[in-house]
């Protein structure tokens, strides 16, 4: 079975499954036609005293047999007393077969009476023959219909799979280009396609962020080697050069750990749950973790209102500590988180962010004047907030700028 076409397999499966449908509905039809026609036998039967009457006289036993078609023997005398068919003594009761003949017996006290039915068991044969034949041209009807009709449903399927063969492993724009007929071969298609699509997205997307990656690390690394060059010649020699060359050497280092941290956070929130989150308390949490002591400093964030979202408690966490870091970073005090049900705003009373940059403040590796970053922390946030299915909005005036999560 494994062996075989796909076309053969579907075929034979449709024969099997229709000639046991159908020979269950024939079965069932040949019993009622056998109930029917032993229907008369039996209740012919039902009534013995109306073939044959046996009166005991000081002589013995008298037999008066009202019917002659009737075969009538005494099994306790052992003798035949009516045989119009020829068969001699019968001592088993039921169904027999004689020659070519079918008889029906049945016992009465020591009596045994039998009539022939060969018109009727002739009738249900005939019957049966038919229901065999009828079985076998159906199911070789079944199979040749089955077999043409899959293999035209599995030449779209064929050439399905030929498209697919021709993609390849390098080129992710191409698609299947076929029209089926069939609506779940159309369907398969259309996810197909749809998957590439995504999967062209994905490439496309990880290529632009590797390349990203790459070039922005091409800095601190070629900071890193100059320096550990410069102290190779004069840093053993000049205490001056020795201590710029650290700093400058610890300062690329930490922005090349905070560039491979950015990347392994988009990488953790792939696989999501979603939970029940209490906002305030979720809020001042994380800044008892993360903010009292800003560089060795306080901190002072007013947290106002209440609220409830329903999301990834991680992922938020995420979104969150990277827009209020962004406030703190490139804002200016007074710090606010006001909160309602689905939405956390994080509000700072810094400079106004130009409305032709606020487009741009999420791209990869954007950086403003000022900013001495990587560039990745509010196009991290964002790429988390879209997985979310949450939303990060930005107002910008004179007087505040608001960087809101919401939940639509």
């Amino acid at each position: 079975m494994k062996s075989l076409k796909l076309t053969t397999k579907l075929a034979l499966i449709n024969t099997i499954a229709t000639v046991v449908l159908v020979s269950v509905v024939l079965g069932v039809t040949y019993l009622y036609f056998y109930k029917m026609a032993m229907r008369p036998v039996l209740e012919d039967f039902s009534n013995p005293g109306r073939f044959v009457t046996v009166i005991s006289t000081p002589f013995g036993k008298q037999y008066i047999v009202l019917r002659w078609d009737v075969y009538v023997a005494d099994l306790e005398e052992k003798a035949v007393i009516n045989d119009p068919f020829g068969i001699g003594l019968i001592n088993e009761v039921g169904l027999k077969k004689i020659e070519n003949r079918y008889f029906y017996m049945t016992s009465v006290q020591s009596l045994i009476i039998g009539k022939e039915i060969t018109p009727v068991i002739r009738f249900l044969e005939n019957i049966r023959k038919l229901f065999v034949i009828a079985i076998l041209f159906l199911a070789l009807g079944v199979a040749i219909l089955s077999y043409f009709l899959t293999r035209k449903n599995v030449r779209e399927l064929k050439e399905f799979i030929s498209q697919i063969e021709s993609l390849g492993g390098s080129d992710v724009t191409k698609r299947v280009d076929i029209t089926p007929k069939t609506y779940e071969l159309k369907e398969l298609v259309q996810k197909f396609n749809e998957l590439m699509e995504r999967i062209e997205r994905s490439y496309k997307a990880q290529e632009s962020f590797v390349s990203a990656v790459s070039h922005e690390l091409r800095t601190p690394v070629a900071t890193l080697l100059g320096y550990v060059n410069m102290l190779k010649r004069w840093g053993l020699r000049d205490e001056n050069v020795l201590r710029e060359s650290v700093e400058a050497i610890e300062e690329s280092s930490r922005e090349i750990k905070q560039i491979i941290e950015n990347m392994l956070l988009i990488a953790r929130v792939e696989n999501l749950t979603q939970e029940n989150i209490e906002l305030r308390e979720f809020c001042e949490d994380l800044i008892n973790q993360k903010f009292k002591n800003r560089n060795s400093e306080p901190v002072d964030i007013e947290v106002q209102g209440e609220g409830i979202m329903r999301t990834n408690k991680e992922g938020l966490g995420i979104i969150f500590t990277i827009l209020l870091d962004n406030a703190l970073t490139h804002g200016a005090p007074p710090y606010l988180i006001d909160i309602k049900n689905n939405q956390i705003a994080v509000v700072n009373h810094g400079e106004k962010i130009p409305e032709e940059l606020i487009p741009k403040i999420f791209e990869r590796f954007f950086k403003g004047e000022k900013s001495n970053g990587t560039g990745l922390g509010l196009y991290i946030a964002n790429e988390i907030a879209k997985k979310l299915s949450l939303e990060i909005k930005v107002e910008s005036t004179e007087e505040k700028t608001v960087f809101k999560i919401v939940k639509n």
